[in-house]
């Protein structure tokens, strides 16, 4: 026998030593029940020992995983958060309605996000819906990058995005009605309330003046009205300048009649602008043929302006 060797058919030494307690103590009890008895007790102790053993090396090897760290992975209901802990009339956690409520709030959060469709991962990914009024249309860069950056600030997702930016396409050129309009209103009432009982008058000679000048610039008529047609301050400045412009024209025979041919197209119709624009007015028919021969005069058989 070579001694300090071990075997894996050696007893544990917790077991050994069971084994060599009993015998002891069946040595004590008697000579031939002793034997039997410390048999009997040695192999308790033996068998104790191999649990014991046994039991230590599971732990060992399994415990709360691969390592002491792995053991934080494991899920307990303690991880359920306290708005979904449902308790039952013992006071304890009713796990099966706790997952029950779990799962509703699931099912909520998915019919509020729709599809599940997230937002892009930058701005510059959102895409405009693939339709003929896009493809026309001309939209001005640095502000489309500012809407797009605001959307994906805001968490819209594509198709939440192409659905805005629809719907921006259909609205935009009735609120662009809608403006013009309140801001003729607006226009008209504010130039009223300085005026007074000289709007008319006053309307004429900023028309006048502005009709005169533009030609002297190199614009239209249409360009001009376009960048300021509704702005108070700019009428009323030209408006100013209106009296210096008829100063400078021929006086007039007659109202509506044009003295010594001197009167212009611009001029005439600025100072019979009541009765040109009104179809409705009893001047309109002859104001109108008057002014349709000075614009064939001066532009050569040109229809007149408008």
């Amino acid at each position: 026998m070579k001694f300090g060797e071990r075997y894996v058919y050696m007893d544990d030494l917790a077991g050994a030593a069971g084994g060599g307690a009993g015998g002891d103590s069946g040595a004590a009890a008697g000579a031939g029940g002793a034997g039997a008895a410390g048999d009997a007790a040695a192999q308790s102790g033996a068998a104790a020992g191999a649990g014991a053993g046994a039991g230590d090396g599971g732990a060992a090897q399994g415990g709360g995983g691969s390592s002491a760290l792995s053991g934080g992975n494991e899920w307990t209901p303690d991880a359920i958060p306290e708005k979904f802990r449902v308790k039952g009339a013992d006071g304890e956690l009713d796990l099966a309605a706790t997952v029950r409520k779990v799962d509703e709030h699931r099912a909520n959060l998915e019919k509020r996000m729709g599809a599940g469709d997230i937002r892009p991962k930058t701005p510059d990914e959102y895409k405009l819906p693939d339709t003929d009024v896009f493809k026309n249309l001309q939209l001005d860069e640095a502000g489309a990058k500012a809407f797009r950056q605001e959307a994906h600030d805001m968490g819209l997702s594509q198709s939440q995005y192409a659905a805005v930016m629809g719907k921006w396409a259909t609205l935009a050129p009735e609120l662009v009605n809608a403006a013009q309009k309140d801001t003729v209103e607006t226009a008209t009432a504010s130039l009223k309330e300085v005026w007074k009982g000289d709007y008319e008058a006053n309307i004429k000679d900023s028309y006048r003046a502005v009709s005169a000048l533009a030609a002297k610039a190199g614009f239209t008529y249409d360009e001009v009205e376009a960048a300021i047609g509704n702005n108070p301050v700019a009428i009323r400045l030209f408006a100013a300048l209106g009296p210096e412009m008829r100063e400078d024209a021929t006086p007039n025979g007659a109202a509506g009649a044009v003295g010594g041919g001197a009167q212009t197209y611009e001029e005439f119709i600025g100072a019979n602008w009541a009765a040109y624009s009104d179809p409705r007015n009893p001047q309109h028919k002859a104001i109108t043929a008057r002014a349709a021969q000075l614009s064939a005069r001066e532009t050569k058989g040109q229809p007149a302006p408008h």
